[in-house]
């Protein structure tokens, strides 16, 4: 049988029943990542899901993943979205017929505590996990306090200083809308700084997480960042993470926000946040994707 992958996919080899599209949300824990994207000699979470596909479909070439939203070395996800394409019908198991059902067991036997597939379902051809998505949600966890928390190392970022979170609220407003985020992104290699990197925010807030009924903070404070655009740029979020964090120690105002977003510029920008505090929590696709209705989240 000729080997297919997720490039050459085409609806005349679903007719011959040789490959179908399949979409997953998937959650992992980046820590011990090298970022999303498959790179050789290097484990990421792409890597080991096709690795896993692979020996489930017993084929000679691991299929080409691809996600709703790429994350880096230590970002991590609840609801990240992928689509790949596999040959069909999958082989059997033991005890017959392989669905979705016994897809998801199957690769999450494999891929252990690390990586999870939440769901797996079969979908149109003409469904694209980054190029369908309407938008995209991340989260960013602060840890405010003198202590850290054990519990929290690989989630949170520890800032031991207290910080003004009424005055974080308010400069995350600044970035809602259409804007120029170059001073927020780091260049994409083959640009120049002269391209505009514009995005469209449609929400940014800042608040206190309730712990009280799951962790003791040691007298700190759990501070939530969270953020959705039709899509991000890279180190966006983090950047902007960064930002408020200094805005939040009073070593800057949400003023030097909207003089960076004019600016074009990283020059006076905060240092991007760490990347084990952010998370994806949330795709959104529209009607023509062929998915329930609302967002792909927990």
């Amino acid at each position: 049988m000729p080997q297919w992958r997720a490039s050459s996919w085409s609806k005349d080899t679903a007719l011959m029943g040789q490959s179908a599209r399949w979409r997953m949300t998937v959650a992992y824990r980046g820590t011990m990542f090298h970022g999303f994207a498959k790179q050789p000699g290097m484990q990421t979470v792409a890597g080991e899901l096709a690795d896993a596909l692979q020996r489930i479909t017993q084929e000679e070439t691991s299929p080409l993943i691809v996600c709703a939203g790429r994350t880096d070395a230590g970002v991590h996800a609840i609801a990240q979205v992928i689509h790949v394409d596999l040959v069909d019908p999958l082989p059997s198991t033991r005890d017959g017929e392989r669905g979705p059902d016994e897809l998801r067991h199957s690769l999450n036997r494999q891929l252990g505590g690390d990586i999870s597939i939440i769901d797996a379902v079969k979908v149109s051809p003409e469904f694209d996990a980054r190029h369908s998505a309407r938008w995209r949600r991340y989260r960013y966890l602060i840890l405010e306090g003198a202590t850290p928390n054990p519990l929290l190392a690989e989630l949170a970022w520890h800032v031991s200083e207290p910080m003004d979170v009424r005055a974080m609220a308010q400069a995350s407003g600044a970035v809602i809308g259409s804007h120029d985020f170059r001073c927020f992104c780091r260049k994409v290699a083959g640009t120049t700084s002269a391209e505009p990197i514009v995005r469209l925010v449609t929400h940014a807030s800042v608040d206190v997480v309730d712990t009280s009924e799951s962790f003791d903070l040691f007298g700190g404070r759990l501070i939530r960042f969270e953020i959705q655009a039709s899509a991000f740029c890279h180190q966006m979020v983090r950047s902007i993470a960064g930002q408020l964090v200094e805005i939040g120690r009073g070593r800057s105002n949400g003023a030097d926000i909207v003089a960076l977003l004019h600016s074009q510029s990283r020059e006076g920008a905060a240092q991007p946040a760490p990347s084990h505090g952010l998370c994806l929590v949330g795709v959104g696709y529209g009607p023509e994707a062929g998915l329930p209705k609302g967002p792909i989240s927990p």
